[in-house]
């Protein structure tokens, strides 16, 4: 019989930071057609602003499992935690585009080092049953993205300003570090073996992650620009028709959740390409918006299990070296969220956005043919005598 899984304080507080951290990781994306009005600013311009983030992001990932063992992993989560706060309320004060890109890109440093330590130790603290709580945290994670659409609906209604749904997030990791700052936040003591080299097979799992984000950072980068234009909607009814696909997150990271229980991950994250696929087929000729709403529904639904199914899969083909395998995927996806939206909004400002984001049902067939060697490789690794 398979152990419980158990939600003990320290999951439920990683559950929170990690809603928090994608909060503010899809807020760059949603404020794009706010500063484009703003600042006057074209695609490419605001794609930058989410590969700033992930430029942050990325070098956070490279250096975070050495910062861990430096300061120690409590006193990374809840530092990482300050900086991207710092970085989210320098956002809303950026009166010129170069403020905006360094705050989003000191954003992008902290939430790095943070979502790494979270999965690190979500992966460290649950072990064989880490596919479950990386899946579950997720959950977490497209709740907040819901939040978020929510939050920048009712600013627009109260004329508060996109402004007041960043600054009013803050308040979340001041009271979870008020609340939670005795909890005991360890890293394991790594075995020799750890310090070795990442198998070649995470690599290649690592690029099924790379275009898994790809696809899932080109409809949370740019969903909302697309349905303005191809709808015919203003700014903010655009983004409020994004609940449809934050809404399909949610519900496909929470059936997931469950699945992953009883199913291997690699079965689910082909599953889950197959619908992302359905979904993009139904968005893409949408020219009304109860169409667009049902493929972004269906988008979500299959891309909401990318990431997570991904990131386990990865990260159990290196389960004694768990701080650098999280590491190392946040770097993989920090560079998949940095090139990809900007790809595709400079592809927008050459040709449409609407012939820009057949960048997607690419990255999902790349996607699926690495899983397929992944696949291949895991049976031929068990097979092979000891």
């Amino acid at each position: 019989m398979p152990a419980a899984f158990t939600r003990d304080r320290l999951t439920w507080l990683a559950y929170l930071l990690l809603a928090w951290f994608a909060y503010l990781q899809a807020a760059p994306g949603l404020v794009i057609p706010h500063l484009r009005d703003e600042l006057d600013i074209g695609y490419t311009v605001g794609g930058l602003h989410v590969a700033a983030f992930a430029a942050g992001a990325l070098a956070s990932g490279l250096v975070s499992s050495w910062v861990e063992q430096a300061v120690g992993r409590r006193r990374l989560l809840w530092s990482s935690a300050a900086l991207m706060g710092l970085g989210a309320a320098g956002l809303t004060a950026g009166p010129v585009v170069a403020a905006t890109l360094l705050a989003v890109l000191v954003m992008g440093l902290g939430g790095g080092m943070l979502l790494a330590t979270i999965q690190a130790t979500l992966a460290d603290h649950h072990g064989d049953l880490r596919t479950v709580a990386l899946t579950e945290a997720n959950v977490a994670a497209s709740l907040a993205y819901v939040v978020l659409v929510g939050a920048f609906w009712l600013v627009a209604v109260l004329g508060a300003g996109w402004r007041a749904a960043l600054l009013a997030s803050l308040v979340v990791p001041l009271v979870a570090w008020a609340a939670n700052r005795g909890l005991a936040i360890d890293a394991p003591a790594p075995p020799a073996e750890g310090h070795g080299r990442l198998p070649a097979l995470f690599w290649v799992a690592a690029g099924v992650l790379v275009c898994c984000t790809a696809a899932e950072w080109c409809i949370t980068a740019w969903g909302a620009s697309f349905v303005d234009e191809a709808v015919d909607v203003s700014a903010d009814d655009a983004v409020t028709l994004m609940v449809g696909y934050f809404g399909g997150v949610l519900v496909g990271r929470v059936v997931g959740s469950r699945l992953a229980r009883r199913h291997d991950p690699a079965l689910l994250l082909g599953v889950a390409l197959v619908v992302a696929a359905v979904g993009f087929v139904v968005l893409w000729p949408s020219g009304v918006p109860v169409q667009a709403v049902a493929g972004l529904a269906l988008l979500g639904l299959g891309v909401g299990n990318l990431f997570p199914m991904a990131l386990s899969l990865a990260v159990s083909l290196a389960p004694e070296q768990a701080a650098r395998a999280s590491g190392r995927a946040v770097a993989v996806t920090s560079l998949a969220v940095m090139l990809s939206p900007l790809l595709v909004g400079s592809l927008a400002d050459a040709t449409s956005l609407h012939a820009a984001l057949a960048v997607v049902p690419v990255t999902l067939a790349l996607a699926a043919a690495g899983l397929l060697v992944v696949r291949q490789g895991r049976r031929a690794r068990v097979s092979t005598p000891v």
